[in-house]
């Protein structure tokens, strides 16, 4: 967690970075995808506290975004078709046990959609380790998956042992795609076409494997906002992250960070905000 004087900083950065952001206008008809991992109290990056969680969810209701589900979003792109203003998404990675717990209540509530991509050979086994720093993490069965798409929330594939995907051969990456997809429409008895990439990490080569099993858009890490013409294979997000307050969350909904969240990246040599799964 930050210490107060890098917290005062970040405040600093924040309001200057928003009152630049003001001076562009913002390109209309674009979506926001948020993304998250845990929902839960534990005092890591990765863990939005559930009280923040519900008053974000509550944020876009009273400050009249749209949510879409990405089965819309996929609609729009297909069309090149402009998203309604103040548009965003939900997504989550991974598939931990405490989604269930504590974001399906909240998103019942406020009557929103989202999706949650499932690293699936995780799926109602002991843990989920995909957090590089932490272990012993619980992860969704399949009967909590399944009451979670009975109540609105759209499963995507993220693989099934989310692997760094651009070092796998041909045959492993195929199966790692494919099967994640199969499993889950197995499962569930529906289509599935919104894909993952796991850490963020993906090549042209995979980017054709995704498209070749049959999705028909894929998230990354990348930061920014999604337009209508956007590549659907490479649509871009936000992280949401254990420290973002109220008006964090706000000034990243406006894409305040992007441009310092990209530059971070490039000087990085990655393509995910660290720590990520």
């Amino acid at each position: 967690m930050r210490s107060r004087v890098e917290t005062s900083l970040r405040v600093v950065a924040r309001e200057t970075l928003g009152a630049l952001r003001r001076l562009v206008p913002a390109e209309r008809g674009s979506l926001r995808i948020v993304y998250y991992h845990r929902i839960d109290d534990e005092r890591h990056r990765s863990c939005v506290a559930p009280t923040a969680f519900a008053e974000q969810m509550r944020l876009l209701r009273t400050e009249g975004y749209r949510v879409l589900p990405l089965s819309a979003v996929r609609e729009h792109l297909s069309a090149r078709r402009p998203f309604p203003e103040r548009s965003v998404a939900i997504t989550f990675d991974d598939g931990f046990a405490d989604n269930h717990r504590n974001a399906l209540p909240v998103l019942a509530r406020e009557g929103h959609p989202a999706t949650l991509f499932l690293a699936t050979g995780y799926v109602g086994t002991d843990e989920l380790p995909v957090i590089r720093d932490r272990r012993g993490l619980r992860p969704l069965d399949w009967s909590q998956v399944e009451e979670m798409s009975r109540g609105g929330v759209e499963m995507g594939a993220h693989t099934i042992s989310h692997p760094e995907l651009p070092g796998l051969p041909d045959d492993a990456l195929r199966r790692e795609i494919v099967g994640s997809k199969e499993e889950i429409e197995h499962r569930l008895g529906r289509p599935v076409s919104s894909f993952c990439y796991p850490r963020g990490r993906f090549d042209a080569r995979v980017e054709r494997a995704v498209a070749d099993a049959g999705f028909a858009i894929a998230c990354t890490t990348l930061p920014g906002a999604v337009s209508p013409g956007d590549a659907p294979f490479r649509l871009r997000r936000t992280f949401v992250a254990r420290d973002d307050g109220p008006r964090d969350f706000l000034h990243k909904l406006a894409g305040t960070w992007d441009a310092l969240h990209a530059a971070r990246q490039r000087w990085g040599g990655a393509r995910t905000p660290a720590p990520a799964c």
